[in-house]
């Protein structure tokens, strides 16, 4: 074997020659430093190999590369596989992270391409884009379903292109309605704004007529063992869409960290983790059907927000007080809650608003010992709405049920305005009328394709108090989407009667009426930081 130029041993240990320190610093950020990140120019596999090696090296991790993998590259895939298959490490799998782009998704598939909590996520907004334009081959962007018949397909393909053509033509009326109903700025930044903000304000509206087979573009950042995880769920799922796709994400996925993905295709790993899932699944499925299956859902008048149960019960100052203090001192907390407990109020009170202490942004949250209390929701909303909500990837038990027209739809306040509202009933009733068609020829896992994105579903989920900060402040801005807005005010409200003291903590929750153009004020910000970076680097 060749001698290494970059570390020799001595009787002390190992040290990094001069070349060595040369080496490093093209891959990494401080070759002497006790803080330090890998660079770009540092092979992927290579530095997750190295940092692998770290719970059984006592040395530098910097050294650990130049001794192991600088002059041997080629030992990185097989150091992997040795770890993850010999050793069992799969926390190693967390350390090469993988860019997956999902293109034509359908907005059945991201929901559950976006289902994994350690990811992070990009989509193509309903918000901010027209779904009306065609590809290639002058059809709109919508999927379709490959096991229909050509008679189905028929069906299916007319009635989706009604139900666009509707969309396209309401979606243009109520940007040129909206722009009707407000002043043009005179200033170029001012008009780049309005254009952008009448823009969205007409995409809300209408973006309920969506069906949900709309195809969209989705990102995916995550670690070796997130993609492996997904894969498992996708391929587990009865939706055909759905395991074709995990087949895709696993082919392109080996391409950039194969030797993190080995095991699965090993049927006692990957192969029985999908059995697993399937069989508990269908097991599910079928006790559900043999005891609810006559039940048929209808249009109620049900709450749209719905505080299930909350937990531990009991005053908010004597739960939360305890687990503030419990980090500043020696007690345990049994002890610690008793002796608070006989507290006066204005004492309680005292720790509590040290705690959450002066806000100044949304941003600017409360410690994790508000992480003590829970609330459990069940939401009865339309499922564009749902899929701005389910993102917020920290809430517990994220469950959503099967897609249908039951449960009917909101007709929008501008679509009223604007004299549109014919039209836009004609879609709700065309997506019924295929739904029942595809569902009475038998295509059942087909079905939710054909509903809209205004169609409303039940969707339940715990959070805890520390994240309802984030969750409720945040889907609360001017510049949101009415409908979330609406819900999580509502949410607020029901939360602030029960524990009143953490819903009057929550000072960023935004209760004004929707305010015209709400996109507004963020479209003028973005143009006048567009403004800037041009005056900052002009193009010669």
């Amino acid at each position: 074997m060749a001698k290494n130029p970059y570390i020799v041993k001595r009787d002390d240990g190992l040290a990094i020659t001069k070349r060595g320190y040369k080496f490093l610093q093209n891959i990494v950020t401080d070759p002497y430093g006790d803080v330090y990140a890998f660079t770009d120019e540092a092979p992927r596999l290579l530095a997750a190999a190295s940092m692998a090696r770290l719970s059984r090296s006592a040395q530098d991790l910097r050294k650990t590369y130049l001794l192991e993998f600088a002059i041997a590259e080629a030992a990185a895939p097989e150091f992997i596989e040795k770890i993850v298959a010999g050793f069992g490490d799969d926390s190693v799998k967390q350390l090469i992270y993988v860019l997956l782009v999902v293109e034509r998704a359908s907005n059945l598939l991201t929901k559950k391409l976006e289902w994994g909590r350690f990811a992070g996520y990009l989509e193509q907004s309903t918000r901010y884009i027209y779904f009306d334009q065609k590809d290639e081959s002058g059809r709109y962007k919508y999927y379709i379903p490959p096991n229909l018949s050509p008679e189905v397909k028929l069906t299916y393909i007319e009635r989706m292109n009604a139900i666009f053509n509707n969309y396209s033509y309401i979606v243009r009326e109520l940007t040129a309605f909206v722009r009707l109903q407000t002043k043009e700025p005179e200033d170029k930044i001012g008009r780049a704004a309005w254009l952008g903000a009448t823009r969205a304000q007409a995409c809300d509206a209408a973006r309920a007529l969506l069906p949900v087979a709309t195809q969209s573009t989705v990102g995916i950042v995550a670690p070796a063992q997130s993609v492996e995880n997904l894969i498992y769920f996708l391929a587990s799922q009865t939706l055909e869409e759905a395991q074709e796709t995990a087949k895709s994400i696993l082919r392109e996925s080996k391409k950039v960290a194969g030797p993190f993905l080995k095991q699965v295709e090993r049927p006692e790993r990957g192969g029985a983790a999908i059995v697993y899932r399937q069989d508990t699944a269908s097991a599910i499925a079928n006790l559900a059907k043999s005891y609810f299956g006559l039940f048929q859902p209808q249009v109620s008048n049900e709450n749209e927000v719905t505080l299930v149960d909350w937990w531990p019960k009991g005053d908010e100052l004597d739960i939360l007080a305890p687990e503030i203090l419990f980090s500043e001192t020696k007690m345990p907390i049994k002890m610690l809650q008793n002796r608070v407990k006989i507290w006066p109020r204005k004492q309680k009170l005292e720790v509590f608003n040290a705690y959450v202490g002066n806000r100044l942004d949304y941003r600017h949250k409360p410690g994790r010992a508000l992480e003590k209390i829970h609330y459990e929701w069940e939401l009865l909303i339309g499922y564009g709405i749902f899929r701005d909500l389910q993102r917020h990837r920290v809430l517990d038990m994220p469950e959503w049920q099967r897609l249908s027209p039951a449960y009917g739809y909101d007709v929008p306040k501008l679509v009223k305005e604007s004299g549109m509202e014919d039209m836009f009933k004609n879609c709700f009733e065309l997506s019924a009328d295929l739904y029942d068609y595809m569902k009475g020829v038998g295509l059942k896992e087909e079905t939710p394709y054909a509903t809209l994105l205004g169609h409303k579903m039940r969707f339940r989920f715990v959070m805890n108090a520390r994240e309802a900060f984030h969750f409720l402040e945040l889907r609360t801005q001017p510049q949101g989407h009415p409908g979330y807005r609406r819900v999580c005010i509502e949410m607020h409200r029901l939360l602030s009667e029960i524990h009143p003291l953490l819903g009057a903590a929550m000072k960023f929750v935004n209760k004004a009426e929707d305010p015209e153009l709400t996109r507004m004020a963020a479209e003028l910000a973005t143009q006048r930081k567009l403004a800037l970076l041009k005056q900052e680097n002009p193009v010669e």
